[in-house]
């Protein structure tokens, strides 16, 4: 069998940035180009909160309110949803806010409950959002209904996501 060698020497702060950035960096992927369907207001639907989500459930709170930050604010960068690239920076952070890191396992009954309420916030946030924007809170609402597939797939893709990576014994391997 096989062992892993691991570097004592690389230190926590430096295995956090690296996940990070390279959550980061799929947060803007499954956010901007996966599975992404544009919408009537300028915006679109997408399965990046799951890895959001993820981020969340693995790393401690400042590193995952980051990398939600900046990727899915790059997503909306690079996919010309300029207007929206501000709310989004404020309002990822703010799901994250649900979940908890200090388990050993990515899926507790805490991250799915938090999941749900991340989904509800979420649309919520972006509703009131759409109503300032566009100055029609009846519009934001018709808006955000087709959003409500956005949370439910990206609940879906969180637990699939993590039932996987606790199978694995991901948290595990990463405190290392």
């Amino acid at each position: 069998m096989q062992t892993i060698k691991t570097n004592k020497n690389v230190s926590k702060r430096t295995t956090n940035l690296v996940t990070s950035a390279l959550l980061a960096a799929i947060i803007c992927l499954a956010t901007g180009y996966i599975l992404h369907i544009p919408t009537a207001n300028g915006g679109y639907v997408h399965i990046g909160d799951a890895i959001i989500y993820l981020s969340a459930a693995v790393l401690s709170l400042p590193y995952a309110i980051a990398c939600s930050a900046i990727g899915a604010g790059l997503a909306d960068l690079t996919t010309g949803a300029f207007i929206w690239v501000i709310p989004t920076m404020i309002i990822k952070p703010i799901l994250v806010l649900c979940f908890s890191s200090k388990s050993d396992k990515i899926i507790t009954m805490r991250n799915v409950i938090a999941s749900f309420l991340a989904g509800i916030i979420g649309i919520v946030l972006y509703m009131f959002v759409e109503g300032l924007l566009f100055g029609n809170m009846a519009v934001a609402f018709t808006l955000t209904a087709v959003g409500v597939i956005q949370p439910i797939g990206s609940f879906i893709v969180f637990i699939i996501l993590g039932i996987v990576l606790d199978k694995v014994n991901f948290k595990q391997f990463y405190a290392r």
